[in-house]
């Protein structure tokens, strides 16, 4: 039986409420990182920016797994092959890794070439979801109609669990950095490697068969998603209650490897799970009426490739570090408003402009 539409809409709708989600987090993030005075960047509110701020990147990795295994339940129930399923979302992957590199490559020549060739082969968050996509297509593609669930936490579990170790890693300077950087490696080259960073899309495959099973039945998805939530503050928690009984129950040589780290990744995926239960019970009551994060989340990418020049680009450098927390709360609204005017005007004539190249370039077909 097919799922009745409002149930459908609302699974289908928390995945875009949830990249929204980040959308937001992510302009908040690098707004107070460019914006916000050194004085500023104190106190209890910068600290929650700055839990905050740990949560784009992770919500986004996950989300390429949820998005991933909805895909794959598609295919299941069509009898789509294992090869072409994987063939599929292996090809997206390349697609964000080459769209990475021409993201770099616009940011390096707007920069006027600062930094040396090193930027251009950084890896960033849209290299790590593009590896993210190749890493879930090769663990956790459907085998002989099986879902590879179980797997897929597998090699999540040694993604975290080697992460502080291999994550921060001095590869031999004869191997090329601007791939050992995918894996591991230090800073400014490896920002986002598949150690510990693959193990959010691996853990999204998990999490997204058991939403899009639990879709089939309107009270079990309610209970589902009730859960989600129990569970996500559960985690929260018991970390929270881990770190005040002993703080440094495990010692790490410093913040950057703590944050690849299995508490880390627990209290924000704990976090998580509390805002996707909110977010589906909030779609739920929308009934498919417009909602301004899931517009957001459905142009995440653009919005994206967009923010960064406003927040970071050389033509509004004047404004880094100038502003104090209100001052800078109010560009972070401003921008999020226009990336909204953005992101409509892309989904209004974004296809329109689309078949337009398509026209204008297609070659003659041969007589």
């Amino acid at each position: 039986m097919q799922p009745a539409p409002i149930r459908k809409s609302a699974r289908i709708d928390v995945v875009d409420w949830l990249r929204g989600v980040a959308v937001v987090l992510m302009i908040v993030a690098h707004g107070a990182d460019a914006w916000l005075m050194p004085a500023a960047k104190s106190g209890t509110a910068y600290e929650l920016i700055r839990v905050a701020s740990g949560i784009p990147a992770r919500l986004f990795l996950l989300l390429v797994g949820i998005s991933a295994a909805i895909q794959f339940e598609s295919g299941l129930g069509k009898g789509t092959s294992s090869r072409s399923m994987r063939a599929r979302l292996a090809k997206r992957g390349m697609q964000i890794v080459g769209l990475a590199y021409v993201f770099r490559l616009q940011e390096w020549l707007l920069s006027r070439c600062y930094g040396g060739w090193e930027p251009l082969f950084r890896i960033d968050i849209l290299n790590a979801i593009g590896a993210s996509m190749l890493v879930v297509a090769l663990v956790s593609t459907p085998r002989h109609g099986r879902r590879q669930i179980l797997l897929s936490l597998a090699v999540a579990a040694v993604f975290l669990g080697f992460g502080p170790i291999v994550g921060p890693v001095h590869f031999p300077t004869w191997l090329p950095r601007p791939l050992t950087s995918y894996i591991g490696g230090q800073r400014p080259m490896a920002w986002f490697s598949l150690f510990p960073w693959g193990a959010w899309a691996l853990t999204g495959v998990a999490v997204g068969h058991l939403w899009v099973r639990a879709s089939q039945d309107a009270r079990l998805q309610r209970r589902c998603f009730v859960v989600t939530f129990l569970v996500g503050a559960s985690l929260t928690a018991a970390v929270a209650l881990v770190r005040y009984v002993d703080p440094f129950i495990i010692r790490y040589p410093s913040e950057v490897v703590q944050h690849m780290g299995p508490g880390i990744f627990f209290h924000r995926l704990g976090i998580i799970g509390v805002t996707a239960g909110i977010g589906f019970f909030w779609c739920l009551g929308l009934r498919g009426r417009f909602s301004v994060l899931r517009q957001l989340g459905q142009t995440s990418l653009l919005v994206y490739w967009i923010h960064i020049e406003f927040c970071y680009g050389s033509w509004v450098y004047a404004l880094r570090g100038r502003f104090d927390l209100a001052g800078a709360a109010l560009l972070m609204a401003a921008l999020t408003l226009v990336m909204f005017g953005v992101s409509l005007v892309k989904t209004r004539y974004g296809h329109n402009v689309v078949d337009w190249l398509r026209a204008r370039f297609r070659s003659p077909r041969l007589a």
